[in-house]
């Protein structure tokens, strides 16, 4: 797939293949996913010049585009009291995002202000866009856009639960974002020069986990290889705060991926050329509105995602395929009040606080999100269905720090429950 997009890929820095090969390669991978998804979502692509790196236009609009990544810092604060990801849970790994991620997204962002390209003569007048994408560890791609819109709104969001299962979702500013002895002044879309820039592209699947799928929907491997994908991705029901946990195997998908699903727009609302609405195909859009951030997405949206391969080889026959059932696995959130639909009239213990609801698309299996009142900590009830088929627990799990880990922990057990055949559970 690789080489199939980079037969009509203008190499106009003339050191592409160079860089791919040796200490550019995240990079260059990104910018040639970027041409992917612009040559091939009906947009026309002209390279005139080595900066920036695109103009695309469509409808008649033409945009300047720049690509840029978070990269693994060799020296400073970063490289010395920087954590790696996969260290990190809890309180740490909502910390990690709240500074260190921001201060990632920081360096490079800034760099590109510095270079001023919307005064170039052939950007002038152009809506300024920046594409990013973190390459900085080895599980920065599973990290969702939240250390980023910190950064560039300079706010982030909290949600609380009124009675009736209502939610209430506050917006608070937020000055500055440190690690060790460096610190950064939070909100770069309110930075001066910054309203040059119309908007921020973001995506986490511009790897080769995304080359791989759209290789095998254009029936690159097929015969001998199997692929699952598993992550979560945006629910857009205004009622709820939870991600839908999904799984699916690539030989009977819930849809046809495109090359923009994955991609975030984060606009600009100081910016003196907006980018217009809708530009950017495929596209999850977020706007700050009325003192906080409102998010579209254009179809199904990823937040974050893997992509499991097996090569099977012979044995992936035509008999076998013949047997073969797809594997489809949602796992969504839903109201409190679909949730005494669904589940009638089971309540948590008084000692804990109900925090979220969420229930698999075929219905077998409903799950809490539990505070506990006296200790504080987070833990969560899955329910399923006893020989009377009603909902009843039967399992828990308690002693979290965050909401974050139970409710992932959450969607976890219920998608573990859903591999068994067994929906129908007696009574202890």
């Amino acid at each position: 797939m690789l080489d199939d997009v980079y037969q009509s890929f203008e190499d106009v820095d003339g050191n592409f293949l160079e860089q791919f090969q040796t200490n550019g390669f995240n990079a260059r991978y990104f910018e040639l996913y970027l041409f992917a998804y612009f040559s091939r979502s009906g947009f026309i692509v002209k390279r005139p010049k080595p900066n920036p790196d695109f103009l695309v236009s469509r409808g008649g609009i033409l945009v300047a585009v720049e690509a840029t990544t978070a990269n693994p810092s060799k020296e400073g604060v970063l490289a010395e009291a920087g954590k790696k990801i996969s260290n990190l849970q809890g309180i740490e790994l909502l910390e990690y995002e709240q500074h260190e991620l921001p201060i990632r997204f920081g360096g490079p962002l800034s760099s590109k202000l510095e270079r001023r390209y919307w005064e170039l003569e052939h950007c002038r007048g152009l809506p300024f866009v920046v594409a990013i994408e973190a390459f900085h560890d080895e599980q920065s791609l599973m990290m969702s856009d939240g250390g980023l819109i910190r950064y560039l709104y300079g706010t982030e969001e909290t949600v609380t639960w009124a009675q009736g299962g209502q939610f209430r979702v506050e917006t608070k500013a937020i000055k500055e974002h440190t690690v060790g002895d460096k610190t950064i002044p939070s909100g770069f879309f309110s930075q001066p020069e910054a309203q040059h820039i119309s908007a921020v592209l973001f995506t986490n699947s511009g790897s080769n986990a995304k080359f791989s799928r759209m290789g095998y929907q254009h029936g690159v491997g097929c015969d001998v290889i199997s692929m699952t994908r598993i992550g979560y991705c945006f629910n857009p029901r205004s009622d709820v705060m939870d991600p839908t946990f999904f799984l699916y195997n690539l030989d009977g998908p819930p849809l046809v991926e495109s090359w923009g699903q994955g991609l975030v727009v984060l606009h600009n609302p100081n910016a003196l050329k907006p980018l217009p609405k809708d530009f950017f195909l495929d596209s999850l859009e977020s706007h700050f509105e009325e003192g906080a951030l409102r998010s579209y997405p254009s179809r199904w949206h990823p937040l974050s995602s893997q992509t499991l391969t097996s090569y099977l080889g012979e044995g992936k026959v035509k008999e076998l395929m013949a047997r073969f059932r797809p594997i489809q696995c949602v796992v969504a959130a839903i109201s409190q009040e679909q949730f005494r639909g669904f589940c009638g009239g089971y309540t948590a213990p008084a000692s804990l606080e109900e925090n979220g609801w969420l229930i698999d698309e075929t219905v077998s299996f409903a799950g809490l999100v539990l505070r506990d009142k006296t200790d504080n900590d987070w833990g969560y009830a899955v329910l399923g269905r006893d020989t009377q088929f009603c909902f009843m627990a039967i399992t828990k799990s308690r002693g979290f720090d965050t909401r974050y880990q139970a409710r992932i922990q959450l969607q976890n057990k219920i998608a573990e429950l859903l591999s068994h055949p067994q929906r129908i559970f007696p009574k202890p």
